[in-house]
């Protein structure tokens, strides 16, 4: 069978798939958040067409940003709610439970239900979750990998996607201080977001132009296992940070540049 390539894996979603996106944050909140609505809506109105079960854990103002843009379409949440083809969460009221550490109890004990509710339905079901991007956004990038890995320990049990949104502006060095790698291991996807391809084609320009070579013929294949499940730009941000960590904010700030450039009427 041929697997979704990024760009389809929003619409099919494949059960058993476990999928993050990054989308930028230094555009100010309207900004930032449009990129990661638009990723989820396609995943959930996806989903939605073709009869999935669908359940999304997000805060607040999230929720209520897709369900307007649900409503000014071909769905209506309130219907779709009632038979139980959408469900909420709250992602803030379920990490609160879970303090500086997450525990597998309280994870298990706040989603398993309902996905035990959703599995006789014949449906597939998909998730959308915000919940490790609260943590990480927090500062407690060891409590939402902490999380990943728990998504990972419920899929053995009940079949599910599921697809993590991110706001993590990885163009700048500082998102590779964290444990980025971490992510990419506890994922069997990353995918790129539309200004990934751009950012990495200005990386390699902004390369060739301090080392006289393009950083992805420096970089080669990595043999990070996790590393090699992130899209190009940002697998070379990590081939820096491993290799060249003092030229990291240099070649970034250059790139960045040349990315503005490019973009610039």
């Amino acid at each position: 069978m041929t697997q979704p390539n990024g760009s389809n894996l929003l619409i099919v979603a494949p059960t058993g798939h476990h999928f993050a996106q990054f989308h930028r944050d230094t555009e100010g909140q309207d900004r930032r958040r449009d990129t990661l609505t638009e990723s989820a809506l396609a995943f959930i109105e996806a989903g939605l067409r073709r009869g999935d079960s669908v359940v999304v854990i997000a805060g607040a103002e999230q929720r209520d940003r897709l369900f307007e843009r649900l409503a000014a379409g071909e769905f209506r949440p309130q219907s779709l709610r009632d038979p139980g083809q959408l469900s909420v969460l709250d992602a803030e009221q379920i990490t609160a439970q879970f303090g500086d550490e997450p525990e597998w109890a309280p994870f298990r004990n706040a989603l398993a239900p309902l996905l035990s509710r959703l599995r006789p339905s014949g449906r597939g079901t998909r998730v959308y979750s915000e919940m490790a991007n609260a943590l990480w956004q927090a500062g407690n990038t060891a409590a939402a990998i902490q999380i990943e890995d728990y998504w990972n320990a419920l899929a053995r049990t009940y079949p599910f996607s599921v697809y993590c949104g991110y706001t993590m502006d990885t163009q700048s060095p500082q998102a590779y201080a964290g444990p980025l790698e971490e992510l990419g291991r506890t994922h069997s996807d990353i995918l790129a977001a539309p200004e990934d391809e751009e950012f990495g084609m200005a990386l390699d320009r902004a390369s060739k132009e301090i080392f006289g070579i393009s950083l992805t013929q420096m970089a080669g294949v990595t043999r990070q296992e996790g590393a090699r499940r992130f899209p190009t730009g940002q697998r070379a941000m990590l081939w820096v940070k491993r290799n060249l960590p003092l030229s990291s904010t240099q070649l970034a700030e250059k790139a960045r540049q040349y990315f503005r450039d490019s973009r610039a009427p």
